[in-house]
């Protein structure tokens, strides 16, 4: 009497590894598809992409004006490094004021300011003078106050740094400025406006 045994027939090695690459394959397209999910979900909004610029730009307006606070308060006991403080911040104020202008003039106009070489120049002079400017103000006045000395913000010193993050700036607001309808345009040119630095004169008041 015979007994009857099932076999189990083994699949070729050679299938096992077109399975497993195909397994492999599956998770890759899987991966790749769950990446793109996250950086579209990750892109940030022309809103926040607009306020991260004017903040950019704000924060360097603020910071400028409270190093010529600080001048204007500490700085008045040699006279002529004063009167070079308030010379330096007012050659960086007009580059940036003029730079803010040039910017306007391109949301206006329509023209991309990365093409514009009146735009590039502006922001070059911009960066030059504000660092020349907080330099100063670093090394100059308040390295050289005896005791107590007052805290200044943290600003970038390097001129290519500069430049590139107030460049990034003016291109995201353009950008909004371009994506953005009538009365957007008019919030839009309003904020710009205001990122104009004051004057000394009216810095040193209090």
């Amino acid at each position: 009497m015979f007994s009857s045994q099932s076999k189990t027939v083994d699949a070729p090695p050679s299938l096992h590894i077109i399975e497993r690459r195909l397994l492999l394959l599956g998770f890759a397209f899987i991966s790749i598809l769950g990446g793109r999910g996250n950086a579209q979900q990750a892109a940030p909004s022309s809103d926040a992409m607009l306020s991260n610029a004017v903040r950019v730009l704000a924060y360097e307006k603020s910071a400028a004006e409270q190093y010529a606070v600080i001048l204007a308060t500490v700085g008045k006991s040699d006279t002529a490094r004063y009167v070079r403080g308030i010379r330096l911040y007012a050659d960086a104020k007009a580059e940036f004021d003029a730079m803010i202008a040039e910017l306007k003039f391109d949301l206006t106009t329509g023209q991309y300011p990365a093409r514009s070489a009146v735009f590039s120049g502006a922001l070059q002079g911009a960066a030059d003078k504000r660092v020349a400017f907080t330099s100063f103000v670093s090394h100059e006045v308040v390295d050289k106050v005896e005791g107590a000395r007052p805290g200044l913000p943290g600003v970038i010193t390097a001129v290519p740094e500069l430049v590139k993050a107030i460049t990034d700036a003016g291109l995201a607001i353009w950008k909004a400025f371009h994506d953005a309808g009538k009365e957007r345009r008019d919030a839009i040119l309003t904020e710009v406006d205001h990122l104009q630095w004051r004057s000394f004169a009216d810095l040193a008041k209090g």
